[in-house]
């Protein structure tokens, strides 16, 4: 699968937001806007010496984030950097993420984002900008998303952060492409396997904070009703159904819906995502799903997606 979306060349929507990004992470750090309280968390995470606390809502004790012991050790190796520049560079990646899943429309999430903050729309529009101004990597994994279409390899990123997230690598076993799910695995394997050689005593730890909050009870704020467990099942079976169709756009969508711990509509950002990889399959053949999956090709006007997708006619021509 090859997507092509990125240039080289000067591009005002890209490039505008990338310098947005620039002016709130240095508003962040000189105190005109808010400290970004994720971006902390994750930094605070590399010195902190409890980052798995018993409980996940307990207040004050290490990275309430809790991601899992790569995002940790990854922290540490940051901290070099220091906390403004780290708040910085983040700021600008998220900004830059938001365009990568939106292109030209992340100017019009942005305007609804900050209409949202201020009382002229509904708080819900909030949920664009809130989480870029948090430091939430939201932006990036729902980037990532489309990205990992191309490169499997980056599946290990949502396995080692948001975890269930990855839900998405699914796509290409069920469509027969095991080349890009062995990539995917391989190199999550390869990252898990050397931070345990790293740091085994951490994923002791996170064995036990797991296992004291697989339930995802007592949140340190109010989470999203439908449970996990619910959102997974039907992540899974949308996700059969799109991969079988050769509907792209689904992986977003089951990548924001097993979101583990989702606050309000968090699972926004993944849902613009998805915009980018909408196309308009053939009416499916009914027995596709008893014949070999071959490679097809689904174009879209903005970025071209190369989509392997199931041949629908007997010729091989493999078009929609």
């Amino acid at each position: 699968m090859r997507v092509r979306d990125v240039s080289n060349r000067v591009d005002i929507h890209r490039d505008g937001m990338l310098l947005v990004g620039f002016l709130c992470g240095v508003a962040q750090v000189t105190g005109r806007l808010p400290a970004p309280i994720d971006a902390l968390a994750y930094w605070n995470a590399g010195t902190s010496t409890n980052p798995y606390p018993e409980h996940w809502g307990s207040p004050g004790t290490g990275q309430w984030l809790y991601y899992p012991p790569p995002v940790v050790q990854l922290s540490r190796l940051l901290q070099p950097l220091g906390p403004e520049l780290f708040t910085i560079l983040l700021t600008v990646a998220i900004f830059g993420a938001m365009w990568y899943c939106a292109r030209r429309w992340s100017w019009l999430l942005l305007g609804v984002g900050v209409a949202s903050m201020v009382g002229a729309l509904p708080s819900l529009g909030a949920v664009f900008l809130a989480y870029a101004l948090l430091g939430n990597v939201q932006w990036i994994l729902a980037a990532l998303t489309i990205a990992a279409l191309q490169r499997p390899w980056l599946w290990s990123l949502q396995v080692v952060s948001k975890m269930t997230s990855a839900i998405g690598w699914w796509w290409h076993p069920l469509r027969g492409e095991w080349r890009a799910a062995l990539e995917g695995a391989a190199v999550t394997v390869a990252i898990v396997g050397l931070s345990i050689v790293i740091s085994p005593e951490l994923w002791v730890q996170y064995a036990g904070f797991v296992g004291s909050n697989y339930d995802l009870a007592n949140p340190p704020m109010e989470a999203f009703a439908v449970p996990l467990g619910i959102r997974l099942l039907v992540a899974g079976g949308l996700l059969a159904w799109g991969a079988r169709t050769g509907r792209a756009w689904v992986v977003p969508v089951t990548c924001g819906l097993a979101v583990p711990a989702l606050w309000g509509i968090g699972f926004a950002p993944f849902m613009v995502a998805a915009t980018r990889l909408v196309a308009t399959p053939q009416v499916p053949d009914p027995r596709r799903w008893r014949r070999p999956l071959r490679l097809a090709v689904i174009r879209t006007d903005e970025p071209e997606v190369l989509v392997a997708s199931a041949s629908a006619g007997a010729s091989g021509s493999g078009s929609f």
